[in-house]
C-alpha cells in the first residue's frame, strides 16, 4: 500500500542511515561452512550469511532516534527495582503504552518469555485447561510447566494451506464451546495469539475476537492476547475485514485490546528492539503481583531498552506507513513465489511459509526434508532459512512440514527479496537433486542442542 500526496507517491517511510557490508561468499566457501555446521543452517556463522531469514525477532533495524536513546546518558538511569514509578524511562513508556493499547496497568519485562512465565504463574493452575489457537512453543511450555494443558481450538482452515480464508488465525467457536462443556471450571483462561506464527503468520479478525470474548465472559473466564505481532494483525484487519478500511492502525490496535482482559507481548518483533516485552492488565492486584514477580525473577528491563521501545511506539503510530511497508514487503515476496512454489496461502504478516511436503514429495520425513531444503538454498545462494519453531500438536498429527522465511522489519530492500525469490525458485526447479539428510549422533551431546546432519 502506498501513502500518497496529490502528486508524488511515497512507498518507503524511512531512509537508510547506516549500512553493514554483506560478504559475498563463494560456492566453495559455503560448501565448507555447511560442512562445518553439519548441514544445519542454524549453526552457520553470521559472517557467512548474505540474507538472513531465520527470524524476525530482535534483528530488525533501529531508527536513529532509538539508537540515540540507547547511547544517551539517560541509559545510565538506575533500574526499576521495587519502585518502578520512580524510574523516568518506566513512566514515559507506561504513558505511551496506556495511550495506545488502553490497558491501565503495564509491567515491562526483559523478554516475551519472561512475560509468559509470570503470566502463567498467575493464571494457570495445576490441572487447568487453556484453549488457544496454535500457541507459540514457549507459550505452550510455560502453560504446561505450571501443570496446565493447552486445548487447540483454531479454525480448520488453518490446516488447509491452499485455502483462501483470510483469517486463518481465528478461534473455532464450536470447538471453544466444546472445551468449556467438557472441562467446565478447569478452564483457566482463553489465550489468543495474533498473526499466528505456526499457521503462516495469519491474522485473527476482530469479529472473531469479540465472539471469543463473549463466550469467555459468559463462563467468567478471562481472555488474554499474545500480542507480539499486533501491528501486522491490525494492518491485515484493515485490509481484509469489511468496515475497517478507513480506520487507523492505532484505532484497530486499541479496539483489539478492548476485547481482552490482558496481554503478554515480546517487543522484539513489532517494536524493533533486541530485548523487552510487556504484561498488561486491567486490575491493580494483578499489576502488583506481576511487578513483584518481575523484580524477584530478575526480568526487569534496563532503562535504555524502555527508552528505545517508547521511541518505537511514538514513531510507529505517528506514521502507520511503517506497518504497511513491513507487511507489504512480505506480501511482495509471497507474490514473487506463489505461482510456482507451494506456499501457505494467503500471504501472512511476517514471513513466507513453504509447504515442504509438496516442495519435496520424494523426501520422506525421516530424511529431514525441511533441513535439507534449507541447506540447499544456503549452498546455492548464501541465504539462510530454517525450519522455524516446533509445530503445534495438531500439525504434527497431520504430518505437516513447513519452512519459514521470516522477514525482519526494515532490514532488507526489494533487491534482497528478489534474490531470495530467485534462490527459492532455483531450488524448486532442481528439487529432485535434494535427497534429504541423515542425523548424526555425537556421544555426550545434549538432546536440547541443535541437531547435526550429514548428506545421505
Amino acid at each position: 500500500m502506498k501513502e500518497t500526496t496529490s502528486v508524488v507517491p511515497f512507498s518507503i517511510p524511512y531512509e537508510i542511515a547506516v549500512v553493514r557490508p554483506l560478504r559475498q561468499t563463494t560456492l566453495k566457501e559455503r560448501d565448507e561452512a555447511l560442512k562445518a555446521a553439519y548441514y544445519n543452517t542454524e549453526l552457520l556463522p553470521q559472517e557467512m550469511i548474505y540474507v538472513d531469514l531465520k527470524t524476525d525477532s530482535g534483528v530488525s533495524s533501529l531508527s536513529t532516534t532509538q539508537l540515540s536513546k540507547l547511547l544517551s546518558a539517560g541509559a545510565l538511569e538506575s533500574g526499576m527495582e521495587m519502585a518502578p514509578e520512580g524510574n523516568r524511562a518506566f513512566v514515559s513508556l507506561s504513558e505511551n503504552f496506556k495511550t495506545i493499547f488502553g490497558f491501565p496497568y503495564v509491567v515491562p519485562v526483559a523478554l516475551g518469555r519472561a512475560a509468559e512465565r509470570i503470566w502463567s504463574k498467575m493464571h494457570v493452575k495445576q490441572g487447568g485447561v487453556v484453549p488457544g489457537n496454535m500457541l507459540f512453543p514457549s507459550t505452550r511450555f510455560h502453560i504446561e510447566s505450571n501443570g496446565g494443558k493447552v486445548a487447540d481450538v483454531i479454525c480448520e482452515d488453518a490446516h488447509d494451506f491452499s485455502s483462501g480464508q483470510l483469517f486463518k488465525g481465528n478461534i473455532d467457536i464450536d470447538k471453544l464451546e466444546a472445551v468449556f462443556k467438557e472441562h467446565g471450571d478447569k478452564v483457566s483462561c482463553v489465550y489468543v495469539e495474533l498473526c499466528v506464527n505456526s499457521c503462516g503468520g495469519h491474522p485473527v479478525s476482530l469479529d472473531n475476537l469479540k465472539a471469543v470474548k463473549a463466550i469467555a465472559s459468559a463462563h467468567k473466564v478471562p481472555l488474554f492476547l499474545d500480542a507480539c505481532r499486533i501491528l501486522e494483525n491490525a494492518y491485515l484487519v484493515k485490509q481484509r475485514q469489511p468496515g475497517y478500511q478507513d480506520r487507523s492502525i492505532q484505532e484497530i490496535v486499541h479496539e483489539t485490546c478492548s476485547t481482552a482482559d490482558g496481554l503478554t507481548m515480546s517487543a522484539l518483533k513489532d517494536f524493533l528492539v533486541a530485548a523487552g516485552g510487556f504484561i498488561a492488565m486491567r486490575d491493580e492486584a494483578s499489576y502488583q503481583k506481576a511487578s513483584v514477580q518481575n523484580f524477584l525473577g530478575g526480568s526487569q528491563p534496563p532503562s535504555a531498552i524502555m527508552e528505545a521501545i517508547s521511541t518505537a511506539i511514538q514513531e510507529i503510530f505517528a506514521n502507520e506507513a511503517h506497518v504497511a511497508s513491513r507487511v507489504e514487503q512480505v506480501n511482495y515476496l509471497w507474490r514473487r513465489l506463489k505461482d510456482g512454489v507451494p506456499l501457505v496461502a494467503p500471504s501472512g504478516g511476517h514471513g513466507i511459509f513453504i509447504d515442504v511436503k509438496r516442495f519435496l514429495p520424494h523426501v520422506p520425513s525421516e530424511n529431514f526434508p525441511a533441513e535439507a531444503l534449507a541447506a540447499f538454498i544456503y549452498q546455492v545462494s548464501g541465504i539462510r532459512v530454517t525450519k522455524g519453531p516446533p509445530l503445534a500438536a495438531s500439525q504434527t498429527a497431520r504430518g505437516v512440514e513447513l519452512m519459514r522465511l521470516a522477514v525482519p522489519a526494515r532490514r532488507y530492500l526489494s533487491g534482497h527479496m528478489d534474490d531470495v525469490a530467485e534462490a527459492v525458485q532455483y531450488a524448486y526447479a532442481r528439487r529432485h537433486e535434494i535427497n534429504g539428510l541423515k542425523k548424526m549422533d555425537q556421544p555426550g551431546r545434549s538432546r536440547f542442542e541443535p541437531s547435526l546432519f550429514a548428506p545421505r
